[in-house]
């Protein structure tokens, strides 16, 4: 055992936590140290996981909260990626969510004009949401980061923190999956 040892099996137990907060949604299919699956077909998402990406400090430790999944796709003639971006006022109500990407596309277009992506991204703060596109697996790769979830260890001063997710956070991160899900299968050829 290392010496962090200790401080993982915590990490992994809250992963565990914040996971069994979206079982109403979609159920768990396996749990691995630090992996948790669920059965993404009731969103139309395939190997839908929550793990933590983790960041190694000089006196402590941080497990940031991801939700990763992928989607097949064909229409994409290209690669790419689009990234939801934040600009405004940090604490005020005044945020204006943008998706950004070096390609313009309809689907670009689309996440930039929807009103509910907009009010969803506005429930929960996301570190980051990115949709990448792989032409040679014809498949879309998503990476969702919630402000929920992350496990923050500090040595000095002695120091653990984590945040379960709201009712209305779990909410808005299932219906934000779905509705990114309908926006990529329902489109036109790009």
């Amino acid at each position: 055992m290392g010496i962090y040892a200790a401080i993982d099996n915590r990490a992994w137990k809250m992963l565990n936590i914040v996971a069994n907060e979206f079982q109403s949604f979609t159920p768990i299919s396996s749990v691995s140290a630090n992996r948790i699956v669920f059965d993404g077909s009731k969103l139309g998402v395939e190997r839908l996981t929550a793990s933590y990406n983790l960041i190694n400090k000089w006196m402590g430790r941080v497990y940031i909260y991801t939700w990763t999944w992928s989607l097949p796709d064909d229409k994409p003639v290209q690669d790419m990626t689009i990234r939801l971006t934040y600009a405004g006022k940090l604490n005020g109500n005044r945020k204006e969510i943008r998706f950004v990407s070096k390609q313009a596309t309809p689907l670009l277009d689309r996440l930039n004009s929807d009103k509910l992506i907009d009010e969803l991204c506005n429930e929960v703060d996301y570190e980051r949401v990115e949709l990448r596109y792989s032409i040679a697996e014809k498949m879309w790769h998503v990476q969702m980061r919630p402000n929920y979830g992350d496990f923050i260890w500090i040595l000095l001063p002695p120091v653990k923190y984590a945040r379960r997710p709201k009712t209305s956070e779990t909410t808005s991160t299932m219906n934000l999956m779905k509705q990114l899900v309908h926006f990529i299968k329902d489109r036109e050829e790009e």
